[in-house]
Formats: C-alpha cells, sequence, structure tokens
C-alpha cells in the first residue's frame, strides 16, 4: 500500500460512529461487495495533504457501491450507535440514499453509467462499476476513488496529478454539454479551492455557451429551456450562496467569459458586486437580482423557472426605476410618508424594494429607510379608539387611521 493510500486510509478511518469499520463489516458480509469513497470529501483530504489546507469538519461523504445503495444504508442504520438522529432518505430514479446522522450527510449511489440525449436533460442510468461510474462525474479532482476491502485508489484522470497542480479539467470532451451547470461548479470550485481552469476545459466552456440554445441528439431540435438545467443551476447557486463567496464566482464566472448561462444582460462592475453583496445583507432573492436587468424577462425567466409572484417583483422593479428615474424633480420634494405611500399604494414587495436598493437606484436611501423603518410605524389610535371617539366603521376611518400614522412616521423624521 503506497503513502497516498495509507493517508487516506488512516484519515477515513477517523470518521465518527465507526462508519468506516461498519462499511468493512457490511463488505465482508456481503461476499465482498465493493463500496469506495469518492467525491469532494476524498478530494479535500488530498487537497490538505499535498497543500497543508485546512477543511472544517466533514458534514459530506460520498459512497458509491456495486450493488444495492439501500441495503447498505440499512446495515449503517441497523449497526450504528451511539448517535440522536439517523434517518434514511431515499432517491429511486437513480439508485440513490441519503443517510442524516446528527450533522453528518452521508450520499451512497449505486455505481452507474449515464447517458445524456441532450444537454441540461436527465440522463438515462444503467447499473455500472466503480470504474465506469467515476467516468460519469464533472473533473478530474472529483473522479478520484478509494475502495475499501482492497485499499485501492481509482484515479482513471490523473486527478492526484492536478491536485498537485492545483488545475481543474473537464474530464471528457462533453462535460459541459452533458451538464452546463458544471461552469458554475468549475468557478465555485476555482473560487473556492483557489484551483485555475486548464486552458483546454476553458476553451471548451467558451464553445458550449456559444453555441446556445444547444440541440437535442434525437431530435435534432433546438431545445431553448432544457427542463433540468434551471433547476440544476439555481441548486448550484443556492449552495454557493450558503457557503462560498458568490461575488467571487460571478466575477470568475465574467473572468472565463461565460456569464451568458446565467443573463447575457450582466454587466460585472463594481456597482453590481456592491448589489450583490448587499443583496445578501438584506436577506433578498439573488436569483432575481442576477436576472432583474434580462433584455427578454419573460424568457429569462421561463430558462430559470421562475415562478409568478417571482415575475411580479421584477415586472414592478422594472417599472419603478423607470419611474423614478424620469421624474426626479418630483421626487426631490417627497416626505417620508410620500414615500410610504408610494410604495404601499403600489402593494410592492419587499423583494422588488430590495432590488431597487441593490441596484442603486435614484432615492434609493428613501426606499432603504422605508424598508427598515417607516412600514412599522403604526397610528397610535386603532380602530377600537376611533370608535370610541365617535368614528363609524368605515373608509372614513381608514383615511383617518391611515392619516394619523403618516403624521407619527413625519414626526419621526423631524425628532
Amino acid at each position: 500500500m503506497n503513502d497516498i493510500s495509507e493517508y487516506i486510509h488512516g484519515e477515513l478511518t477517523k470518521i465518527p460512529f465507526n462508519l468506516y469499520n461498519l462499511i468493512t463489516k457490511y463488505i465482508e458480509s456481503n461476499h465482498n461487495t465493493k463500496v469506495a469513497f469518492v467525491g469532494g470529501y476524498l478530494r479535500d483530504l488530498l487537497i490538505s495533504k499535498f497543500h497543508k489546507k485546512c477543511f472544517s469538519e466533514p458534514v459530506d461523504i460520498d459512497l458509491v457501491i456495486e450493488g444495492s445503495s439501500i441495503s447498505l444504508a440499512k446495515f449503517i442504520k441497523k449497526n450504528i450507535v451511539n448517535v440522536d438522529l439517523c434517518l434514511i432518505k431515499e432517491f429511486n430514479l437513480y439508485n440513490t440514499v441519503e443517510i442524516n446522522i446528527n450533522d453528518y450527510k452521508i450520499d451512497i449511489a449505486s455505481a452507474r453509467k449515464e447517458i445524456y440525449s441532450a444537454p441540461g436533460l436527465n440522463p438515462t442510468v444503467t447499473e455500472s462499476t466503480i470504474e465506469e461510474d467515476l467516468r460519469r462525474r464533472d473533473f478530474t479532482i472529483n473522479s478520484i476513488a478509494f475502495e475499501v476491502s482492497k485499499r485501492k485508489i481509482y484515479d482513471l484522470f490523473g486527478g492526484i496529478s492536478d491536485i498537485k497542480s492545483k488545475k481543474l479539467k473537464l474530464l471528457h470532451s462533453n462535460s459541459i454539454s452533458d451538464d452546463p451547470s458544471r461552469l458554475i461548479r468549475c468557478a465555485k470550485y476555482a473560487s473556492r479551492l483557489e484551483f485555475n481552469i486548464s486552458n483546454n476545459s476553458l476553451k471548451q466552456s467558451q464553445e458550449t455557451v456559444r453555441k446556445w440554445p444547444w440541440k437535442s441528439s434525437e431530435t435534432h431540435q433546438k431545445i431553448i429551456y432544457p427542463p433540468a438545467l434551471g433547476i440544476r443551476i439555481r441548486m448550484e447557486l443556492a449552495e454557493i450562496c450558503k457557503h462560498d463567496n458568490l461575488n467571487n464566482v460571478i466575477s470568475i464566472i465574467d473572468k472565463w467569459k461565460i456569464i451568458s448561462i446565467l443573463n447575457e444582460n450582466i454587466k460585472v462592475d463594481k456597482r453590481f458586486l456592491r448589489g450583490l453583496n448587499w443583496i445578501k445583507k438584506l436577506n433578498g432573492n439573488y436569483m432575481l437580482y442576477l436576472l432583474k436587468d434580462s433584455e427578454d424577462l419573460e424568457k429569462a425567466c421561463q430558462r430559470f423557472l421562475v415562478n409568478n409572484s417571482d415575475i411580479k417583483i421584477l415586472k414592478d422593479y422594472s417599472n419603478i426605476k423607470k419611474i423614478l428615474k424620469t421624474n426626479q424633480k418630483k421626487f426631490n420634494h417627497f416626505s417620508p410618508s410620500s414615500w410610504t405611500e408610494f410604495i404601499e399604494d403600489r402593494n410592492l414587495n419587499d423583494d422588488t424594494v430590495k432590488l431597487l436598493i441593490c441596484d442603486g437606484v435614484p432615492y434609493w436611501r428613501n426606499l432603504f429607510k422605508w424598508l427598515f423603518i417607516y412600514k412599522f410605524i403604526k397610528s397610535k389610535k386603532d380602530g377600537e379608539r376611533l370608535k370610541k371617539e365617535g368614528w363609524d366603521p368605515g373608509k372614513e376611518m381608514g383615511k383617518e387611521i391611515k392619516r394619523l400614522r403618516y403624521l407619527e412616521i413625519d414626526n419621526l423624521n423631524r425628532n
């Protein structure tokens, strides 16, 4: 067993819950079924070894088995001890299982081969071997496996060498056309791991994006909106927003000249990146921020499966932005209550206001004050108080409550 195998084996035996030994026992009791560790955890172990880069404790561990993923999952759940929670979730489409053990997530997949009929479509899946399973993966650095029973490393595509040289290489010539969301993942790794994309992989990425809309190999028809593509890209962006620096990733995508995979109308400059940073601070919708200035909003929303309520937010954003730019003299004299009335009478969603603020439109500060101050101020007199003073319930009472609220808002500004 070479130095790298010894290192990986030693690290894997440290995984909590005695998981490594449980897997070994399962293999022994199931006719030496092949089970291997694969994916990001294995990659990060090797990065730690070669580049002394520290990663947090693993929360995601990936396993591949030449056999039944659910059988292994049930064995682990039955035999695991001293844990508060162990849940199993099955995904029958790809014969995969997710186990949640306390704060750890373990994904177990039955080894499979994938065939993509067209870019962005879900693949056709057949059972296969660990070696064949590695061929379906995205990058060389993610196509390394450690088979448990023989303590054998599978490195069919030079992933270990690429980790040493800090290179991101797509696995094959159809990597991006099979799954264009890999573009987003590649930029994520470049940002997170400080790796550089290889020239051939960058060329493949740029050429694939330029061919949009892609053609189906089966029908030879243009597929403008591959059904699974929008979902995959949104999932990648959600993962980035949660664990990585979205600004860095978007900047890398722009640097690689593949920004049109998101929105060809994005102009990545200091203003845009400042707004992207603010949309996160305001807990806004970053996906809507990326789409907000699309030349063809309908197509952009269809492409990323944006729902009707979010489409309304984008349309309201566009309309209000035009109003604020073309009537600036009118708004120069607006009081806080006038801004409140302007926003609330149009029934603007908070996310619309956040988009306008982050875009830096004229009077964005007034919108900011409404979002965090004015909207929460209430009239000192409610309906019950006004009834005691002789007001009859109805429109006139509502107008009076609004008038009194507006007075409070304007008085707050004077104090």
